[in-house]
């Protein structure tokens, strides 16, 4: 009887702890999914681009723009500052109907001091550095093999998300979706789709 007893306890200690573990996966799971969807028909065509070592899909209704594109300096201070990045966007969409906007490119450390290994950590720190005082929120989560950090800022009446990780090759890659906030919430889904669909070449 007293065996019976023993082997109850240690039946429900053990599902106890089953359902703490499916908790905690599913958990973590919903946490990192709130970041990404794949919902293919909120995704426009398909981008492969050697160069970059990357492929993904704008959102539905992003249209390229064939337009000149010019280099863009990120810095603290001056334009010709030490700790400046130059962001080259090869990509930009936009959607007319809503005026967002994404651009994709690579960023390049204009400190050829900095360590190849520790370039994108130290232009994480930058970022949110510099957009410390626009509502900003910083996350971590893996997709497809892939470490994103995704940065979310509030300026003025624009809601930014700046995706950036690194290709195959050590380079930083980054994804920059611009929305006003009026449409944040109805084009949410296809930005979420749009990171979804990012992949390593």
């Amino acid at each position: 009887m007293k065996n019976s007893v023993v082997s109850k306890y240690l039946l429900i200690i053990s599902l106890l702890l089953f359902a703490s573990s499916c908790a905690d996966k599913n958990k973590s799971e919903s946490e990192t999914t709130k970041f990404y969807s794949l919902d293919g028909s909120k995704l426009g065509i398909e981008i492969a681009d050697k160069e970059l070592r990357i492929k993904f899909n704008p959102p539905i209704g992003w249209d390229l723009m064939h337009t000149a594109i010019s280099k863009k300096t990120e810095s603290q201070g001056a334009a010709n500052s030490e700790d400046s990045f130059i962001y080259q966007a090869t990509y930009v969409f936009f959607n007319d109907s809503t005026g967002g906007l994404l651009s994709v490119g690579k960023v390049i450390t204009s400190d050829s001091s900095l360590a190849k290994n520790t370039r994108l950590n130290f232009y994480k720190g930058f970022l949110t550095s510099k957009h410390k005082n626009e509502k900003l929120s910083v996350n971590n989560f893996v997709h497809s093999s892939i470490g994103f950090t995704q940065f979310k800022f509030v300026k003025e009446s624009l809601i930014s998300y700046k995706i950036v990780l690194e290709n195959a090759g050590g380079e930083i890659i980054q994804f920059d979706y611009i929305i006003p906030a009026d449409y944040s919430k109805s084009e949410q889904p296809s930005i979420k789709s749009s990171i979804g669909s990012i992949r390593l070449m």
